[in-house]
């Protein structure tokens, strides 16, 4: 699982409650709530919910739920968005949850956080995990490729030669121990 984002990382309407995304929008006055299980093995929400207008001059106005109302969902969009934000947030439609890794991987703390994933992925039995990686988080396999043989070439993944890499090295583990250790020292202490 990751941490939750901040409200920053989200598009305007989503937020993460828990294992939900959750979507809120306004449509003609009524209220829309989407919410998608963030680890089930779809993409796509698993509940749509529509309340109506919250003040009740609004609401006498109205047929209830029309078909206009309905058309005017664009759950395409919503799907897409849900996909893109679950591939962020580090989760596959497989249900395997995927440390999330910034979009550009350039410090060694970046390298360390994909060895992880990819490990991670290898002990769990995926025959490709590249593919799963690329896909959690909406980039090329060839991307996922090369950064996955840039960090075995620097130490930070290891294994037999000419196979899969299998394994995080020492260096590895130093930098996602350095990472953990600096979390805790910086989160506030509760009484």
């Amino acid at each position: 699982m990751t941490d939750e984002p901040t409200g920053e990382e989200l598009p305007q309407g989503w937020r993460v409650d828990g294992d939900h995304l959750v979507h809120e929008a306004e449509l003609h006055g009524w209220r829309l709530t989407v919410v998608s299980v963030l680890s089930a093995p779809w993409d796509g929400p698993s509940s749509l919910r529509i309340d109506p207008p919250a003040e009740s001059d609004a609401a006498i106005g109205t047929d209830g739920i029309t078909a206009e109302l309905m058309r005017s969902i664009s759950l395409a969009e919503i799907r897409r968005t849900t996909k893109e934000l679950r591939a962020r947030l580090g989760y596959t439609p497989s249900g395997a949850s995927v440390r999330a890794v910034p979009g550009r991987v350039e410090s060694d703390h970046d390298y360390a956080l994909l060895s992880d994933a990819y490990v991670r992925l290898v002990e769990q039995g995926y025959r490709s995990p590249v593919t799963r990686l690329a896909a959690a988080w909406g980039l090329s396999r060839n991307t996922v490729s090369g950064r996955v043989r840039r960090a075995r070439a620097m130490g930070f993944l290891d294994g037999p030669p000419g196979k899969p890499a299998d394994r995080l090295t020492d260096k590895a583990r130093r930098h996602l121990e350095g990472a953990h250790d600096e979390r805790e020292r910086n989160r506030p202490h509760r009484e």
